[in-house]
């Protein structure tokens, strides 16, 4: 009943569209309505009446899209949406303007209604165009939206580089106008003692020369009394008896001793060049014979005693060297450099404290000395006071920027404070300058593996190697780096190459039976965890792995051995407690299995609080960053 009044309305939607064609068809009608432009012509909604103002304010207003949107309960209902589309004709003529073509209105129309009375017949399928339409529709704004936002990450991610460079160098640019800045303050302070030094050998020019003045006036002097006691020649002086020839007491002009006092420190500076010339040409038992001869003649000579320490130093004899600075030190406590050779001999015999006031005491004479600053550096680090030695090598490096040593142990030191960043920009100056150490690269990939970025860490591994190809500590290091990259093949290599070039290397082993274990070659890394347990007895992890794999042999009972006995070596080992407790559960000794779990459980508990702490990493090959004893 319902479908047939919806079609009864249709058609009679249809007949009155006819009836309006046939209307408007008919010339003579008027109207007092003005004709305007096609631009200016509206129409109306149903049965409203808009006023001029509106109608002008309506005009005036942009056009506004709206996607439409399908509710599930609509207020209107098929009824209403017919009865609505059936009246949509019935227009006042009068507001049609005469210039509209009223056929084309008729066919709208008529194709306005046929839709509505296919949505009415079959709203299922219109609420499916419409579904799809608004899918595509969306689909489309997505598409877009993701293209959008993936220029937008590109722009985030080259930002985010550039502003990463832009603070590397601004940091670059301030250590370099920092360290200019303390150049041209050092040059300016050397100007100044220069200018001051050419003053004061003008002025001992100026009195050496009036001394040759008088000196050469005395001659003068001299030379005219003698020919005025001198007889004219031709005429015979008898030789008086030697009762009457004056003493030297009485004589007006005696003439000069034979040993001159001045004779003893001429002989005791030549032995001392002499020393200096056989340490140079490195015959130090010689020139040692030489500063003891020149110390026979003069033992005040403190060059002779700092020279002589010097060579005991090149024999390694730093006790008898100490003894040498001492001595020159007591004549002369202000010899800077024989403080720093002092504090570098205590540095030999592991006597730091002394050695840390030695240059101490250097620094106080000689505040402008690169390599006291650089030492002194060393030393702090060797004490952990990684911010004092920080401190020191900069100072160094602002008097001396071109030296590889010193950036290379300040980026040691910024890895101990885990300024990782910085430590690698501080190796790259060290590379640049020297680009052919490989203990530099080592050190640098070491930083890099703590920031995780492995491959770039890897490369530096393969550098140093190539450096020096015979170090088994790099071929361990560059195994680590493939482990953490999971190429675990490769990493078996390295290892193994490290042990030809040192069979009883622990690290080496340790890490070939980890890969063996993982790689599941049970039988394998029992023989290789044998080979640890052989070099090393008391490695408690490497007991604990031995378990682990009679464990995947079904060997029960020897890997309970083996867990015990890694526990009895490292009782808080907690890997050991589990694996131990994980078995025993297995052989469904449960009350054996709870006591160990738990006890590994408290372990690693304990670990969480902070009651364990590990070892501070060391780099490779800093050769403790001293500089040698200057000769």
């Amino acid at each position: 009943m319902r479908l047939s009044t919806l079609t009864l309305l249709t058609l009679t939607a249809l007949a009155a569209n006819e009836s309006v064609n046939q209307a408007t068809a008919a010339p003579n009608v008027t109207s007092s309505y003005n004709p305007v432009s096609d631009t200016e012509n509206l129409v109306d909604e149903i049965d409203i009446e808009i006023s001029q103002a509106e109608l002008t304010a309506t005009v005036s207003a942009p056009e506004t899209w709206s996607q439409p949107e399908l509710a599930e309960d609509s207020s209107l209902t098929t009824d209403e949406v017919v009865f609505i589309a059936s009246a949509s004709p019935a227009l006042s003529v009068a507001k049609v303007s005469p210039s509209v073509g009223t056929s084309e209105f008729g066919y709208t129309v008529i194709l306005l209604n046929t839709l509505l009375l296919i949505s009415t017949l079959s709203p299922t399928l219109t609420l499916m165009f419409f579904w799809l339409v608004r899918r595509l529709v969306i689909r489309e704004l997505v598409t877009e939206t993701n293209k959008r936002l993936d220029k937008f990450d590109g722009l985030e991610s080259q930002l985010k580089s550039s502003n990463y460079q832009s603070k590397k160098l601004v940091k670059d640019l301030e250590i370099q106008v920092r360290v200019a800045q303390k150049s041209i303050q050092f040059l300016r302070k050397e100007v100044e003692a220069s200018k001051a030094s050419i003053q004061e050998l003008e002025h001992l020019k100026l009195q050496y020369l009036r001394q040759v003045q008088e000196m050469m006036m005395e001659l003068q002097n001299y030379r005219n009394q003698t020919m005025e006691q001198v007889e004219p020649p031709g005429v015979p002086v008898p030789a008086p008896p030697m009762s009457q020839l004056p003493s030297k007491s009485t004589s007006n002009h005696p003439l000069p001793p034979k040993h001159p006092p001045t004779s003893q420190p001429l002989i005791a500076d030549d032995f001392l060049k002499k020393g200096e010339a056989l340490i140079n040409e490195r015959q130090y038992k010689q020139a040692i014979a030489a500063c003891d001869r020149a110390l026979e003649i003069n033992p005040d000579l403190d060059e002779a005693w700092y020279q002589k320490g010097n060579a005991l130093v090149r024999l390694q004899q730093y006790s008898q060297a100490l003894e040498c600075y001492d001595r020159a030190l007591k004549i002369q406590p202000q010899r800077s450099d024989a403080w720093y050779n002092r504090g570098n001999v205590l540095v030999r015999l592991k006597r730091y404290s002394p050695a840390l006031e030695a240059y101490n005491r250097a620094l106080k004479i000689e505040p402008n000395d690169y390599a006291v600053w650089h030492n002194r550096g060393a030393l702090l680090r060797k004490f952990q006071k990684y911010e004092q030695a920080l401190e020191s090598y900069d100072r160094a490096i602002m008097l001396e920027a071109n030296h590889y040593e010193t950036w290379h142990n300040r980026g040691n030191v910024l890895s101990q404070l885990k300024r990782y960043q910085e430590a690698i920009s501080s190796y790259d100056r060290a590379i640049q300058i020297n680009p052919g150490q490989f203990d530099i690269w080592a050190n640098r990939g070491m930083a890099l593996c703590h920031i995780h970025q492995y491959s770039e860490a890897l490369s530096c591994y393969e550098q140093a190697i190539s450096l020096n190809s015979k170090d088994p500590e790099l071929w361990i290091s560059q195994g680590g780096v493939l482990v953490k990259l999971a190429r675990y093949e490769e990493a078996l290599i390295c290892y193994d190459r490290a042990i030809s070039f040192k069979s009883d290397s622990y690290e080496a082993w340790m890490g070939r039976g980890e890969i063996l274990t993982a790689l599941k070659q049970y039988e394998q890394a029992l023989a290789n965890w044998d080979r640890v347990i052989a070099l090393q007895p008391d490695a408690y992890q490497a007991w604990c792995q031995r378990g682990i794999c009679l464990e995947k042999m079904e060997q029960h009972d020897d890997a309970i051995a083996c867990f015990d006995t890694a526990i009895a070596l490292k009782p808080d080992h907690a890997e050991s407690w589990r694996h131990r407790g994980a078995l025993l559960s297995r052989l469904k000794k449960y009350q054996e299995a709870i006591a160990s779990l738990g006890k590994a459980i408290s372990i690693q508990k304990d670990l969480r609080n902070g009651k364990k702490s590990a070892n501070a990493s060391q780099s490779i090959g800093d050769n403790n960053g001293f500089s040698p004893v200057p000769t």
